[in-house]
């Protein structure tokens, strides 16, 4: 029997939900809230619409949610969903806070049930295919891992506002910092970042940054590059580049997904990597897999709290490295989440 849904906003990423539900053999869209009754009609295809959360979560056709609204509402939606004994899966990222994420993910564990978060590139064919390379030894040794995330176009202005969306280091940021730590099974130590002049003075003027670098050095000796970009003009452009000690591994997003191994056979593409749209094949891979957490349990291949906590503790190091053009220490994963420098970084 499939999973009814309530849907929790209906922008951009919300769309994105609603047509993966449509389209699901296990979900099925019985809910859409959004303040945007337009919106949220365009996204339902017919199922009910709410302007009020509370409104959807008393339908016992409910059974769990999907977390689309505006980023500075992710933590609150989600532990309403919680509260109501729903299980949810949260849009990244969670919350700007990493212990407000530690803290759902404890919550969504004591009640038994699934939280995740939406990276769903850990489910899009060229990097689940790179992840289960890598653990095959298929490279051989890890060493350096390159992660580009350029988009065509920026946002509003008012969306790159730190306060709602992170700025680019949190809002794009922390995919790539989640999928390094994923691929590799390291997390970052330390990290230095600089923003590139503005390309766009609206997005500057807002508080946040339309290019930048950071170096990230991993648990083991590894290092990592990630640059982002708001204005390559060409398209949403994302890929990973890992090389090994035996070779390397290459995923692309345009024109369409890929993942290529390098080695001593030469260059090829991975057989079952291809995929036309590699975030739609992403978006519907991690609702397949968080139906089946909900019916089933498990989950463990989905990113849960505190992966969502890992993220925006680097994308505020990265944040405090920009800001104070200095190199950034991180504290280890065991010993939990910390606001870096005891400073807020969203001024």
């Amino acid at each position: 029997m499939k999973v009814g849904m309530a849907l929790v906003g209906a922008g951009r990423m919300g769309a994105v939900h609603a047509a993966a539900i449509r389209r699901s053999a296990t979900a099925e869209l019985r809910a859409v809230v959004d303040v945007n009754e337009e919106a949220a009609r365009a996204a339902a295809g017919g199922a009910p619409v709410f302007t009020q959360l509370e409104e959807a979560l008393a339908r016992p056709e409910v059974e769990a949610v999907v977390v689309a609204a505006p980023t500075p509402f992710h933590a609150a939606v989600t532990e309403a969903a919680l509260e109501s004994g729903r299980p949810a899966l949260c849009e990244k990222p969670l919350s700007f806070d990493p212990a407000v994420s530690v803290r759902l993910a404890g919550r969504a564990a004591a009640a038994g049930l699934t939280l995740a978060v939406g990276f769903w590139r850990r489910f899009s064919p060229p990097w689940a295919a790179a992840r289960r390379l890598l653990r095959a030894g298929a490279i051989g040794e890890p060493l350096f891992i390159r992660l580009s995330q350029w988009d065509a176009h920026p946002p509003p202005p008012a969306f790159c506002a730190r306060e709602v969306s992170g700025g680019l280091p949190i809002d794009c940021g922390v995919h790539e910092f989640e999928l390094m730590e994923f691929l590799l099974g390291k997390s970052p130590t330390s990290v230095r970042a600089r923003a590139l002049p503005a390309a766009d003075r609206e997005v500057a003027a807002a508080g946040d940054v339309d290019n930048c670098l950071i170096e990230a050095e991993l648990e083991g000796g590894a290092a990592g590059i990630i640059d982002l970009s708001r204005n390559c003009r060409y398209g949403d452009d994302v890929r990973t580049e890992i090389l090994g000690s035996e070779g390397a591994l290459l995923a692309d997003g345009l024109p369409r997904g890929r993942l290529r191994i390098g080695d001593r056979k030469g260059l090829r593409t991975v057989a079952g990597s291809e995929t036309e749209d590699f975030m739609q094949a992403g978006v519907r891979n991690q609702l397949e897999a968080f139906t089946r957490a909900v019916r089933e349990g498990g989950g463990e291949e989905m990113a849960d709290g505190f992966a969502a906590s890992r993220a925006v503790t680097v994308g505020l190091a990265a944040w405090e490295s920009i800001d104070r053009g200095v190199k950034v220490t991180l504290p280890p994963p065991e010993n939990g989440p910390a606001r870096l420098g005891g400073r807020d970084l969203f001024r």
